[in-house]
């Protein structure tokens, strides 16, 4: 053949590439959509996903849930430190602290959280088909006492085609959370109480487009107003908050009043302190109605009801002028320093947290070396590895924040073009997105409660257990 004949047989070739490597693009497109519509219509029947696991008992000495005071071994998966594969660690627990002052911080009750905001990242695994992964999170709720379990919102929440079809129909606020109760005695009246407790999990793919999705909060700002929350966080919130007033109606029918135990890590976090704030709210509205009318028995009761929240690396999520008014005293939000996260979006922009921020130690604070070193060998016991994070990041965080403050110093200028690539310039004047995050990682918060006591912690003038 000819050296015209071989050109010319390539000009044709490559002039056929584009519409092959098209048609190849729509048959992709084409087979990705009937997938996801397959999937939207299982979703709707309830079909085509890992069946909840049944609540175990085996926990359970002679078929009666743990009770009291006592610790518990309890296994589980570790983000941040996927080469240890499953930790196992012991959690002390005590059911008297459900019948206690929700006000008054409590170290023991904050590890216990931070375990159960753990545990719903590794809750994941099991609902991802194929996997032998155990259900760590009943696993774990049984050996506590828990004698009913539910974490039936993971189930469409926890595989690849799933978090792309939530991006796709905009669905990307829902969350996965576990709700579970038990019956304990109340330390002070001598009367049973139920405890309910939900541990919300934190991003998890499509999610994380959730933390972006500022809505309400940020154009009550635009509208020099203050009345908003976080839409992203809200939504998830107000899902979880329709299980969990049946749960408690149904305990109320009972006669029993109700403890709360809230928890999250991350977005899990945010959503599970903005529920509480939801609850306080309520409570306070019940206390006035318990007063008078026909439902102040009902009322009575449901103000009766406590609410624990601990959250641990939970960025902003209220625009509310209320945000830190005494009635949210019950809402402890545990933070590193050195992560990123929780200034997240930035003060100077009009945001909060509702409750009582509690700090890790930070650079800056007396004897941060011999914390660091304390820490530094829990997160080594728990994980087997010897790098946490670099407390030098706390440097680096305070420089984005001052950094993106200035260039964007309110919501309104947030809302625009200019805005993001501010916010995208400081980042990347000021963090390093393969090492920043590791202040954020679950591991690094439950070595930082392993090491210290409450005394450690950067805590307001506030009264202790």
């Amino acid at each position: 053949m000819s050296h015209e004949a071989v050109a010319e047989t390539l000009r044709v070739a490559l002039k056929r590439v584009p519409v092959a490597l098209l048609a190849c693009l729509l048959l992709v497109v084409v087979i990705g959509a009937v997938v996801l519509a397959c999937r939207h219509e299982q979703e709707r029947q309830g079909a085509g996903a890992v069946a909840s696991p049944d609540a175990p008992t085996a926990a359970f000495a002679d078929g009666v849930p743990a009770q009291g005071r006592f610790e518990a071994s309890v296994s589980y998966t570790l983000f941040g430190a996927e080469s240890a594969g499953e930790i196992t660690s012991s959690v002390l627990w005590d059911d008297a602290w459900f019948s206690a002052e929700p006000t008054a911080y409590n170290h023991d009750l904050a590890r216990a959280a931070m375990l159960l905001s753990t545990l719903a990242y590794s809750e994941s695994g099991y609902y991802q088909a194929g996997s032998s992964q155990p259900a760590y999170m009943e696993d774990a709720l049984a050996t506590l006492g828990f004698s009913r379990v539910s974490t039936e919102s993971y189930r469409y929440r926890s595989e690849v085609v799933d978090e792309v079809l939530d991006a796709v129909t905009q669905q990307a606020d829902g969350v996965a959370y576990t709700i579970a109760s038990k019956q304990v005695e109340d330390a002070t009246e001598g009367s049973a109480r139920e405890l309910i407790a939900v541990s919300v999990r934190g991003s998890y793919g499509s999610e994380w487009l959730s933390n972006f999705n500022l809505g309400d909060a940020a154009n009550e700002l635009v509208a020099q107003k203050a009345d908003g929350h976080h839409s992203g966080y809200l939504t998830a919130a107000e899902e979880i908050k329709g299980e969990l007033d049946a749960w408690r109606e149904a305990a109320h029918s009972k006669g029993h009043a109700v403890s709360v135990l809230l928890c999250g890590h991350s977005r899990g976090g945010a959503v599970a302190g903005l529920l509480a704030s939801m609850l306080d709210d309520e409570a306070a509205e019940s206390v006035a109605a318990s007063e008078h009318g026909d439902d102040a028995a009902e009322a009575a009761l449901a103000a009766a009801d406590r609410v624990f929240a601990y959250t641990f690396a939970s960025p902003r999520t209220t625009v509310a002028a209320a945000g830190d008014a005494a009635r949210y005293g019950n809402i402890f939000n545990i933070v590193n320093p050195a992560d990123p996260v929780p200034y997240l979006p930035l003060e100077s922009w009009g945001f909060n947290r509702n409750g009582v921020t509690v700090g890790f130690p930070g650079q800056d604070r007396d004897g941060f070396d011999a914390a660091h070193r304390r820490m530094l060998a829990a997160f080594s016991e728990l994980t087997g590895e010897g790098d946490a994070y670099d407390p030098d990041a706390e440097q680096s965080v305070r420089g984005f924040v001052e950094d993106a403050s200035e260039r964007v110093p309110s919501a309104r200028e947030l809302m625009t073009p200019g805005g993001a690539v501010g916010v995208t310039v400081a980042a990347a004047a000021h963090l390093n997105p393969l090492t920043i995050l590791r202040g954020h990682y679950p591991s690094v918060y439950l070595a930082w409660l392993n090491a210290t006591d409450a005394a450690d912690l950067a805590l307001p003038d506030t009264a202790t257990v």
